[in-house]
């Protein structure tokens, strides 16, 4: 018998499968994207962006938001860095003045009006100020007032019991005689001491107390004072560099000396009233450090030790020269009156004719014997001065055309005394000018270069502190009085 396996039909399918069924309906299932990540088709900017979806539309947007957020807070930033660079860096930078070529910027400027202004409040308000002084001088002329009524009720007195006593000389008429003498006496003692004190009194409170007020504590004057200063100390330092050691240690002021002087400023710094602060407080007010104060303070006692070494070289007697002078309106003027005296004319009769200045042309120009630095002085200028006392000048020499004072000027040599005494006056006078004649010579010389200061950045406010006034108070408004407590 054979057996076999039976094998399994491949591929075989389900009898029910070729049944014919009824279709199923399909079923859907919901969707969970999210609308955002569809395409709308609208441009984001400027016709761009059509292709993004919704959510890559919103990241865009708050990236440009956070980038503009940000663009302008730099923006912010930089504007304030860049305003502090301006003005704590470039505008104290600029040049408010030059002397031979030397830049001087208004920072420097700065702290000088900021010590100039303490040093006259304190001249004015301090503890020993002109205020202080008038304070002072009014106890005393009271306490002299009071003594005088005093003085005064006891004379009556004394006449009284005098008169009182029965005619003819007695011990008791003798002694009220004599007192009644010391009372006189004593009487007319604290009147010439009220006297002497009311004058002090009035000179204060009516010439010295105004002037320091309308002038030198104002803007304008110690503004142009501080700008001259400046000038000056640059002159001075480039003067001293051509000077012997023993000479710069005269002038130039030592570390010890600077601390006393400023502690001498702080110790007369007002106590009481609108000026009062202390140092700190002046510094932090006024935008200026120790360091500042202490650089300035240098430069003020430099300048007085200058003035005091050239007052001492001023001795009688001393080299004068004997001149006369002419001034012109014109230079064309001057120019013809300078061919006339080449070819001999006489310089007298065309000074009577020709000069514009009233005070020598009726002397045909006479000046007298001058000192060097006193014509100087009168004209506040050096440009005649400088050729007068040029060691090369000889007698009978006539100038050229010398411009002085917006005018022009021929001047005439007519002696030289290299040892003539001065009077006690003139020599009183050139001691106390000696800095600024100094100055006016240098200034004068050919090699001297100064630029005018700059007037705008003279005034302007971010150099001029706070408490200095524009100008000075008006006296029929009580300007005259104390500051307020």
């Amino acid at each position: 018998m054979k057996s076999q396996t039976a094998r399994e039909p491949q591929n075989q399918r389900s009898t029910r499968a070729s049944r014919p069924e009824k279709a199923k309906p399909r079923r859907y299932v919901r969707q969970t994207a999210l609308v955002a990540a569809r395409r709308d088709g609208k441009p984001l900017i400027f016709g761009w962006g059509s292709h993004l979806s919704q959510s890559e539309k919103n990241r865009i947007r708050v990236r440009a938001t956070w980038a503009l957020t940000i663009l302008i807070l730099l923006t912010i930033v930089g504007v304030l860095i860049g305003f502090w660079i301006n003005i704590n860096v470039i505008v104290p930078g600029l040049p408010i003045t030059s002397v031979n070529g030397h830049d001087i910027p208004q920072s420097e400027y700065h702290k000088l009006v900021v010590l100039k202004t303490q040093l006259e409040i304190n001249k004015l308000y301090g503890p020993n100020g002109l205020f202080a002084q008038r304070t002072n001088l009014e106890k005393a002329v009271a306490q002299q007032q009071q003594a005088m009524n005093n003085a005064s009720k006891k004379i009556d007195d004394l006449n009284q019991q005098i008169s009182k006593l029965p005619a003819g000389p007695s011990p008791q008429r003798t002694q009220l005689t004599k007192e009644l003498n010391e009372a006189k006496q004593a009487y007319a003692n604290a009147q010439s001491q009220h006297d002497k004190l009311q004058s002090q009194l009035n000179n204060l409170t009516q010439n010295t107390i105004p002037f320091e007020q309308q002038g030198p504590f104002t803007q304008s004057q110690i503004g142009n004072d501080s700008a001259t200063w400046l000038q000056d100390d640059e002159l001075i330092r480039e003067w001293l560099q051509t000077q012997p050691a023993s000479v710069r240690a005269r002038i130039e002021p030592t570390a010890a000396q600077i601390e006393r002087a400023l502690n001498d400023l702080k110790a007369n710094m007002p106590k009481s009233g609108q000026y009062a602060r202390s140092y700190q407080q002046m510094l932090a007010q006024d935008g200026v450090s120790d360091a500042d104060m202490h650089e300035m303070m240098a430069l003020k006692l430099r300048r007085d030790n200058m003035q005091n070494y050239l007052a001492s070289q001023i001795k009688s007697p001393t080299y004068q020269v004997l001149a006369r002078t002419m001034t012109l309106s014109t230079k064309a003027d001057a120019q013809k009156i300078l061919d006339q005296l080449k070819k001999g004319a006489d310089f007298a009769t065309l000074a009577r004719q020709k000069s514009v200045d009233t005070t020598t042309n009726t002397k045909g120009g006479y000046l007298g014997w001058l000192a060097r630095g006193q014509y100087a002085h009168q004209e506040g200028q050096a440009y005649v001065d400088n050729w007068l006392f040029d060691p090369a000048r000889t007698i009978n020499e006539i100038s050229p055309i010398i411009m002085e004072n917006g005018a022009y000027h021929i001047v005439q040599i007519l002696g030289i005394d290299p040892s003539r005494p001065l009077d006690q006056s003139t020599l009183q006078t050139l001691k106390d000018n000696a800095l600024s004649n100094w100055s006016l010579e240098i200034r004068a010389l050919p090699t001297t270069h100064i630029t005018p200061a700059d007037q705008n950045r003279l005034f302007d406010p971010i150099n001029m502190p706070t408490e200095l006034p524009v100008s000075g108070p008006s006296q029929s408004s009580g300007g005259l009085s104390a500051p307020s407590q």
